[in-house]
């Protein structure tokens, strides 16, 4: 008799605590998974941080943490995850009453891109590990990777032929009436050029500097539609990150810069293009624009990306045209195109074992092979 009251009320105890478990486990919890920072550098080691709060007094056995986050994130511990199109990762912790965990986590951004985060998840047990409780949260984290800076010839030898470029075009005249700013006096300024007044004020000899009646810019244009029948995306990714670093390195001269890509945004869907600008302030609105490039999504027709933007460039103006894609109608385009822009240069991505092209004169003069690793 004894043994079965004892068993009764083990019973009792054992249907009552996974009852209450059952109704009041996931009461008061919380999950957040974010990021140390949100725009980060391709090749940058960030970190995700979990934070995860009980805030009652029911201690939780074990908390299993469950969030997907895209391969290109890499950790760089050895949790066991699942990895198809996105990596689901679990961390198990257990959870006194009333606590707080912040696990941070050492993470590669290993790929440009905008990526967001937007479901996590809990799964508790009750004390005696017979039932999981389970529940999911909202999260909106995100994380953008700019496009990766590049460290090889290819971006000496553009920077070469730019200045090249631009000298050759400026013209030697200066407008008297428009003035760039005041210098110190040097060796062969005219005497007519001594701004007294400011020398007075200097106690040394300045003399205005004039500007040039030639103000010119460069003009980068993507071409990112597709170059191969298998829709790769590698020499697309080349061509961002050489937009990106000759940006920086015109950004760096103080040479105004635009750029306009037939790639859609992630976000808005449009295509991603920036007007001309000088200076380095805007490198990084600049980066973040290019990482939001999807090139999941089709690309717009270049030829009408052309038609659209030329306009807005002047007859002494660089141009740069950046395009792994090689087909006729496109090399048809770029001689159409050097006729009304001579300042014009065509990069092509491409690897070691892509076709040497049959150029015609007016083009071949205006074209540079740049060959990068890998075999597509």
């Amino acid at each position: 008799m004894e043994i079965l009251v004892l068993v009764g009320i083990l019973l009792i105890v054992f249907l009552g605590e996974i009852l209450y478990y059952r109704l009041h486990a996931l009461d008061n919890l919380s999950l957040k998974v974010d990021f140390s920072k949100n725009i980060a550098d391709f090749g940058e080691d960030i970190e995700l941080i979990e934070v995860v709060e009980n805030r009652k007094k029911l201690p939780l056995p074990f908390i299993i943490l469950k969030f997907e986050t895209p391969r290109e994130i890499r950790f760089f511990d050895d949790v066991k995850v699942t990895t198809s199109d996105f990596i689901y990762r679990e961390d198990m912790l257990t959870m006194k009453p009333y606590s707080k965990h912040t696990r941070r986590i050492k993470v590669k951004c290993s790929k440009r891109g905008y990526y967001v985060f937007p479901r996590v998840g809990i799964t508790t047990s009750d004390m005696f590990l017979m039932e999981r409780f389970t529940k999911d949260f909202d999260n909106d984290a995100h994380l953008m990777v700019l496009p990766k800076v590049l460290k090889t010839n290819i971006t000496n030898i553009l920077m070469s032929i730019t200045t090249s470029e631009m000298q050759c075009r400026r013209t030697m005249l200066t407008d008297p009436f428009s003035l760039a700013g005041i210098r110190e006096y040097g060796p062969g300024d005219p005497m007519k050029s001594i701004n007294w007044k400011a020398s007075a004020k200097a106690g040394e000899l300045m003399v205005n500097q004039n500007a040039s009646t030639c103000a010119q810019k460069v003009h980068i244009f993507v071409n990112l539609e597709p170059y191969n029948p298998k829709n790769s995306t590698t020499l697309l990714e080349s061509a961002i990150s050489l937009a990106y670093t000759y940006l920086i390195e015109l950004a760096n001269l103080g040479i105004p810069s635009s750029f306009y890509t037939n790639g859609r945004d992630s976000l808005s869907d449009m295509p991603v293009v920036s007007e001309a600008e000088a200076g380095s302030a805007s490198i990084e609105k600049r980066g973040i624009m290019l990482a939001g490039i999807d090139l999941k999504k089709p690309a717009l027709s270049f030829a009408g990306m052309i038609e659209k933007y030329i306009s807005s460039t002047n007859q002494d103006d660089f141009i740069l045209i950046i395009s792994p894609q090689f087909s006729d109608s496109f090399r048809m385009l770029i001689a159409e195109l050097k006729t009304l822009r001579p300042s014009l240069l065509w990069i092509m991505p491409c690897n070691s074992t892509t076709q040497d092209l049959g150029l015609e004169p007016s083009v071949s003069d205006s074209y540079l092979r740049w060959e990068v690793s890998g075999n597509e």
